[in-house]
């Protein structure tokens, strides 16, 4: 496994998910400091992934979002390298940038999407159809036949293509599964899950327009 190479990781998307940063400033929620850029710095620091880069439609939150990641994660974890490259550059708004920001990849790099629902089918097929390995959130596509191609296009080009569910892998849901098995069978069951009024900044910008 030593001589394996470390895989380089586009992050497609620079919102709450992935660095903890919405339009108006650092999110209230519980990922304040993001999900998926952590993650990636914190596989970088163990040396498990190599170079890094984060792709989004305006350039301009660069400066705030670096600054942000450096005060909430690099001035707080030991040893946690915060650089990325970053796509478009900082002055630029360019909804295509992720187009540059794959080619610019080696095939067998991966790709994180995390972006509005309608833009996932686009860069998965864009990356796929250039021998990536691509993570993308739920839901993969807004149309079967496109899940299904995204499907057919990893198969093609031998590379990964799956689906993150935010709360499948979850310690708390695994515990759950585990123990409603031993429930027996079930005649009726209700469940529900609320959030806090804050968490809705993060969808203002396109809820009810890009992602139902």
């Amino acid at each position: 496994m030593a001589n394996v190479p470390k895989i380089n990781i586009l992050m497609c998307g620079t919102g709450e998910y992935t660095t903890g940063w919405t339009g108006s400033g650092a999110s209230q929620s519980d990922k304040k400091v993001g999900v998926v850029g952590l993650t990636c710095f914190d596989l970088r620091r163990l040396g498990k992934v190599d170079q890094l880069s984060m792709v989004g439609v305006n350039g301009r939150k660069f400066p705030d979002i670096r600054a942000h990641l450096e005060d909430k994660i690099g001035k707080v974890y030991k040893d946690m390298d915060v650089n990325f490259k970053s796509y478009p550059d900082d002055k630029t708004v360019d909804p295509d940038s992720y187009k540059q920001a794959i080619d610019d990849l080696s095939p067998g790099s991966a790709v994180i999407i995390f972006t509005p629902d309608t833009t996932h089918y686009p860069i998965a097929k864009y990356a796929l159809e250039r021998k990536m390995h691509v993570l993308v959130t739920k839901p993969a596509t807004k149309l079967l036949s496109h899940h299904q191609e995204l499907a057919d296009l990893a198969k093609a080009n031998r590379v990964a293509c799956w689906v993150e569910h935010h709360k499948r892998y979850d310690p708390a849901y695994a515990d759950a599964k585990l123990r409603a098995r031993a429930l027996g069978e079930f005649n009726f069951f209700q469940a529900w899950m609320s959030q806090p009024k804050s968490q809705l900044e993060t969808f203002r910008a396109w809820a009810g327009k890009d992602s139902d």
